[in-house]
């Protein structure tokens, strides 16, 4: 009875921890289904990250381009929020990225972004690829 046990309880273990890490798994979309699903899309520079809520982080960033829509307005900051719980998409503060956002009412309002939307470093050639094809498709702001 003992070795039955055992025998049912690894391979449950192995399934709880693999469904764990596949969680977060997924297949970045291409440059035109990334565009179509979002509200707006930056290269931005991180300044600042932070911890403004229990499962939501904040990063401040400096856009360098836009497309889509002006989501800065007079200045070049933009907050993009993360929730932090599931699959996150946060960077470290001096990195660029580029960041595929949709607007919410919150809380807190704002940009959000998240894992599996097309975000890369900007220094990944998936990132290069998006970025040449939003400068020919997209619409800068």
């Amino acid at each position: 009875m003992q070795s039955m046990k055992r025998f049912f309880f690894f391979p449950l273990l192995l399934l709880l921890a693999s469904s764990q890490a596949m969680a977060c798994r997924c297949i970045n979309p291409d440059p035109t289904r990334a565009f179509i699903r979002a509200d707006a899309v930056v290269l931005a520079r991180i300044k600042a990250v932070t911890q403004v809520r229990e499962y939501v982080a904040r990063m401040e960033t400096e856009v360098l381009q836009s497309w889509n829509l002006n989501v800065t307005g007079d200045t070049n900051i933009l907050m993009v929020f993360s929730e932090t719980a599931a699959c996150p998409y946060v960077g470290q503060e001096g990195e660029t990225h580029l960041l595929y956002l949709n607007k919410s009412n919150g809380p807190p309002e704002g940009f959000w972004t998240g894992k599996c939307k097309g975000n890369r470093l900007e220094s990944h050639a998936q990132a290069i690829e998006h970025i040449q094809w939003l400068n020919r498709h997209g619409r800068k702001t």
